[in-house]
Parts: C-alpha cells; structure tokens; sequence
C-alpha cells in the first residue's frame, strides 16, 4: 500500500509559493542522502567557527527544491498536535471562532481516514485532500480489480463521510476511484539507462574530491538535455567541479550537455520545510470548514516567513474584523510548545486575503 499524500492546491497567481520535491526513486534517495551529508559537514564546520549564523539540524522529512513557481503548489504532510494552551482572552475569542479548539486537538483527517481504511483491509492505493481552483477534495484511489471495486467503493464512501460529518467538515467532496496500473504504462526512454550510468560516474567522481554538492543529474526531453547542478550557496570550487563532470560527459560522448548551476540557500532549505509542516496544522481546519470561507492556505519564506490565508470573503468591516480576530488565533497557536519548536526563532507574519487578494487584516 502507497503511502497517503496530501494536496493543497489552487491554480491561481498567488505568493511565490515552494514546491516539494518528493523523494520517491533510488535516484531521488541518493540525492537526498548526498544533501543530508552536506548539511552535515557544513554544520560542523559551522560550530568551529565564530560566526552568530548556524545551520540547523536536518529533519526526517520530505526535502524540498528551491525552485519557486507563480502558481499555488504546495504538498504537504500532517503532524498531530500533542499538547495546548489556551488563555482565558483568546478562549473567549475561540467561542465565535471553534477553529482552535478543533485544530489543537484533532490530527490530520487525511491521516485517520486512511489509518481506519487499513485497518478495515481496504485495499487503498492513495488517499489525500486536494484543493484546485476553490474545488475541496477527499481523493481515495482502491487497487485491486473492478469487482472488487464496485463492492467497496460504497462502504468506503460511507465511511469517509461520516468522518467528515463528525468533525464537521463540510467543505470536502469524496471522489473515489480505481487505480489501473495499465493506464500509467509507458514505453521507458531508451536513454534512460545510459544517463543513470553518467548519474553514478559522476557521483563516484564527485565524493573523491568532498565536494559539498548537493545533487548532480542528467535529463530532460529531446533537445533540452542537460546536467543540473545543485551545490551550497557557500560553495566555492564550483568551476572545478563543473570540469569533473566535463570528463564524466565527454567520457561518455555527451560533451555537447550543458551544466545548469543551482545555489542554494540551506537555511531557507531548512526553513522551508519547517513552514511546510507549520502551514499544514494551521490548515487543517480553515479549510475543512465553509464557515471560515478559506479556499487556500500557503506560505512564504522569502524575506521571511509569511502564512497566507486567501478566502472568499468580500472586503467589508465585518469581514475585517473577523480577520483581525482569527490572525489573532493563529498567532497564539504559533506560540504554543509544539508549534514554537517548529517555528524557533523565526520572525513571521500572518496575512488573510479577501478575495481579490486585497488583504483583510
């Protein structure tokens, strides 16, 4: 059984917002492990020197490009919220807003939804939330043959509803369908086995000489083939790399491929991925509910951290106030233990959108 995604998304022009990059091949793995060696090494050499900036410790998460897109992307992974506080002036505020409560205490309904599918012996292939273009979605993919799935698929249907129901969630849609392995069948690119020997040379060339390189990896489509390159932004032998993978290419008869540079950022790295998480409990009841009118939730971390709350709410006084009064909620989630470790010591601000994208608080 496939592990459960979950999908925020929305194709309008929102914030440069960051789009994960999950690592599902052996290829992607050796580039995540090559990462996480890196910041490693870095952090060491970090601690010896007497510098106030350090770099933080890596997470057991999905890592994420630095590749930032005009459209409202982001895939994100549920976190349950172990412990609370709540202060008698924000409670009196959460008895107009019943978000808190509910956020502070529930865990992911993706995530229960299909932990109770599995244990039911429901054969789920996928299960997640979907947001695209305002449309709410629970998405659950069965395997298994259409006999199978037409016997199912309405027990199912049953059961991810009530759930909803119980949290009262009435923003979502079921859609459930039947996963074919057939429909995602493709001839495989002849090239594709000489390219993963390149990726290997170059990797066996690169760790002789400790370079802090992130990944190195050749494709593309047709005439757009090429070597990207991602390397520390602290990185200072990057010519001297590029001519390493120069042989690897020539080597191989490839030397007309060019080298795409990628200087990254690891701190944001890190703190992108932090926000990840973050954005993904601030969410999970706003949008599970049409009474709080939320159609996205994003995040921004450049310059620094922004949560991003769009709605579809006009921009009146009323509509105001609501706003001022639910950022205040956010913010004093933001300060409890759980969430504090995420967020460390991080400078941040919280932004609703009415629609239009004219800022409401």
């Amino acid at each position: 059984m496939k592990k459960r995604f979950n999908s925020f998304m929305d194709d309008s022009s929102l914030e440069k917002l960051n789009e994960e990059l999950i690592w599902k091949s052996n290829r992607k793995q050796k580039h995540k492990q090559r990462l996480l060696e890196a910041i490693d090494q870095l952090e060491q050499l970090e601690s010896v020197k007497p510098e106030k900036d350090i770099f933080f410790k890596k997470q057991n998460r999905p890592l994420r490009n630095v590749v930032y897109c005009g459209i409202a992307l982001v895939i994100l992974s549920g976190a349950f919220i172990s412990s609370a506080f709540v202060s008698p002036a924000m409670a009196q505020v959460a008895a107009k807003i019943p978000y808190l409560g509910e956020l502070f205490k529930q865990e992911p309904v993706s995530d229960v939804l299909y932990k109770e599918l599995e244990k039911k012996g429901y054969k789920i292939d996928s299960l997640g939330q979907t947001y695209y273009g305002g449309k709410k979605q629970i998405e659950i993919s069965v395997t298994g043959s259409e006999k199978y799935f037409k016997s199912v698929k309405g027990d199912i249907n049953k059961i991810a509803k009530d759930m909803l129901e119980a949290r009262q969630y009435d923003s979502y849609k079921v859609k459930i369908t039947r996963y074919d392995p057939s429909q995602y069948e493709y001839e495989p690119d002849p090239r594709q086995e000489k390219y993963d020997k390149i990726d290997q040379e170059i990797d066996n060339e690169l760790k002789k000489h400790n370079y802090h390189v992130l990944s190195a990896t050749i494709g593309g489509f047709d005439q757009d083939v090429k070597v990207e390159l991602e390397v520390p932004d602290t990185e200072q032998h990057i010519e001297e790399i590029k001519q390493i993978i120069n042989d690897v290419l020539i080597k191989n008869k490839e030397e007309k491929t060019p080298i795409k540079v990628y200087k990254i950022n690891l701190k944001k790295r890190e703190q992108d991925g932090r926000w990840g998480n973050i954005i993904n409990d601030v969410g999970e009841d706003l949008l599970g509910k049409e009474e709080y009118h939320v159609k996205m939730v994003g995040y921004s971390i450049h310059p620094e951290p922004q949560v991003l709350i769009y709605t579809s709410l006009s921009n009146s006084e009323e509509n105001k106030q609501f706003a001022n009064k639910l950022e205040g909620i956010i913010d004093e989630f933001l300060q409890t233990g759980d969430m504090k470790d995420k967020v460390k010591d991080d400078p941040y601000k919280i932004i609703i959108y009415a629609k239009g994208k004219e800022k409401l608080n």
